[in-house]
């Protein structure tokens, strides 16, 4: 059958997707390096592939396109991660909800299809911005349905889809300022153009693989054949994309910071695995070669331990009193338990380091989800997190942006009641778990958390990986850069002077508690340094706190309250 006649069943639709999600695979650096900030943990690019990857594993050959369509899509559902691999996840519901139950698939079912999954994403999004994947999604599914209205096949139809799609990617930068600064374009819609062109390449028995030479290289393992009884630490793998990596020398230096290493690939591409007590070492070390995808990292020790019970009451924590005025110290929090007491309301956090999962534990929160930038938990982590708790009333603290989405697609697939506390910061969640009250009932500690977001700043310090411009702010490579509540302000070739020009923007006389969080790369003694100068600079804090937070990427991240 020539293209033009050509329609689409179940298996060449499953076949297509699965395709589609090999050619994002390949793609994926590409997509993590379009990010606005040039900081070191863009992954739109990883989000995406894995939400796709989750959306056609395992799904079951059927005769009809709808039949793997509502597959496909109830998996994207629960594989979902980050807004991007939310908003694509709806995407592919809206695809199937438009393809309404037919067998196959011709011209005028594509288009549909593409159009009713562009008007599903608008309607996942509470305030819609044009530049975005939305966009692209929208005029791929007008160019679609032109096609398919004269009358075009299921090819033809995808191809104009296809032409859409790319050329409103090239066209994001001229409705967003910040895309047009930063000299890239929409990473999320670059990367739906990319899945677009999976089943496109797919449909027309081209090959979905990326020439040789390119970062397409194939690097893979078997971890299961890695692991033994006796690991211990976390379990890291990553991929590092870029050139001339000088990968000898890369594979002997990952090689001492850990075991039961293996670094395979070559200088435009590596496949790294590593048992570490430090993983944030390793990778802050690889992404000074180029740009991390694919990263995981699980915590053996954790998943080796007996299961602990989940019913620990649940109390409001308070914050220990300092020893004297101005004292710094690390920071120390207390909570009453009661066994006298019923807890009627769960609590599930996300973290991105052990020192923050700690410290959430401390406070008595039921369920920790180790994440954050580049380790966003799926939509499937979050509702076994609210399942596993014994409470029907549930609290989630997303504590990232690029998490709130998810949390809240995770909220409508259980029978239980959750609320999602706003917090776009691991500073913001550790406020509103000090205001957390057992006693209080569920929309009281909801307000009362919400509340105490606003009594928050939040300052962010990493390096830049690239050169950029950010609201009229020119950033180099290498510099030191500060993010304000999730907005790059400052950046400088002295880490101290960002620091200090970050603090001059708060207006420190209405806070009185600093804590200093520090990273996987950073130690105790640079954040005592660092503590000692605002405790000087800034006579009238009650306190300076200091605690490891052990996030990858940031060097420190600095809470005002």
């Amino acid at each position: 059958m020539d293209q033009q006649g050509m329609v689409c069943d179940g298996a060449m639709l499953l076949r297509g997707l699965e395709a589609a999600a090999h050619w994002l695979d390949q793609h994926v650096g590409e997509v993590n390096a379009l990010n606005v900030f040039p900081v070191p943990d863009g992954d739109t690019g990883t989000n995406m592939h894995l939400t796709l990857s989750a959306a056609v594993k395992d799904v079951q050959v059927q005769p009809s396109a709808a039949a793997v369509a509502d597959q496909v899509y109830r998996k994207a559902l629960m594989g979902a991660r980050g807004n991007s691999g939310v908003i694509l996840s709806q995407i592919i519901r809206g695809f199937a909800e438009g393809i309404g139950g037919k067998a196959v698939l011709d011209g005028n079912g594509l288009a549909e299809a593409l159009r009713r999954a562009a008007e599903r994403a608008y309607k996942a999004v509470m305030k819609p911005t044009e530049g975005t994947i939305l966009t692209v999604a929208r005029v791929a599914g007008e160019a679609a349905v032109a096609r398919a209205e004269a009358g075009g096949g299921y090819v033809v139809v995808l191809e104009a889809a296809v032409e859409g799609a790319n050329q409103a990617v090239v066209d994001t930068p001229n409705q967003l300022k910040q895309l047009r600064d930063a000299g890239v374009v929409d990473a999320g819609g670059k990367g739906l153009a990319i899945v677009l062109e999976g089943l496109l390449k797919d449909a027309r028995g081209e090959t979905i693989e990326r020439p040789a030479g390119s970062d397409a290289v194939e690097v893979a393992f078997d971890i299961d054949e890695i692991h033994s009884e006796d690991d211990f630490g976390y379990c890291t793998t990553f991929l590092l994309e870029g050139e001339n990596i000088p990968f000898e020398d890369v594979r002997a230096t990952i090689a001492e910071m850990g075991q039961s290493v293996v670094v395979v690939g070559d200088e435009t591409l590596v496949k790294a695995h590593i048992h570490t007590e430090r993983p944030g070492d390793v990778l802050n070390y690889a992404i000074g070669f180029g740009a991390l995808t694919g990263i995981e990292i699980a915590n053996m020790d954790k998943q080796k331990a007996a299961i602990k019970d989940t019913g620990m009451v649940s109390t409001k924590a308070t914050r220990a009193p300092k020893e004297s005025a101005g004292s710094i110290g690390v920071a120390a929090h207390t909570s009453l338990t009661s066994d006298e007491h019923a807890v009627p309301i769960g609590v599930v956090s996300v973290a991105p380091g052990q020192g923050f999962v700690e410290l959430f534990r401390s406070l008595n929160v039921g369920n920790v989800i180790t994440g954050g930038q580049t380790m966003n938990p799926s939509t499937k982590d979050l509702v076994e997190a609210i399942n596993q708790l014994p409470q029907s009333e549930v609290i989630v603290l997303p504590n990232n942006s690029n998490i709130m989405m998810a949390s809240r697609q995770a909220q409508e697939l259980v029978d239980k009641a959750v609320r999602i506390i706003p917090s776009k910061t691991v500073p913001q969640g550790m406020a509103a778990m000090l205001a957390f009250n057992y006693i209080e009932d569920l929309e009281d500690n909801v307000n009362a958390m919400t509340r105490a977001l606003q009594n928050v700043r939040t300052l962010e310090i990493t390096t830049a990986v690239r050169d950029a411009t950010v609201d009229d702010k020119e950033v180099r490579a290498g510099q030191t850069i500060g993010l304000l509540d999730g907005t790059l302000v400052e950046a400088g070739d002295d880490r101290d002077a960002v620091i200090d020009a970050m603090l001059e923007r708060v207006d420190m006389d209405d806070y009185e508690i600093v804590t200093i969080y520090y990273g996987a790369t950073t130690d105790e003694e640079q954040a005592r340094t660092l503590g000692a100068r605002i405790e000087q600079r800034y006579g009238h804090l009650d306190t300076v706190e200091i605690q490891s937070g052990g996030q990858p990427f940031y060097d420190f991240i600095i809470s005002a309250e």
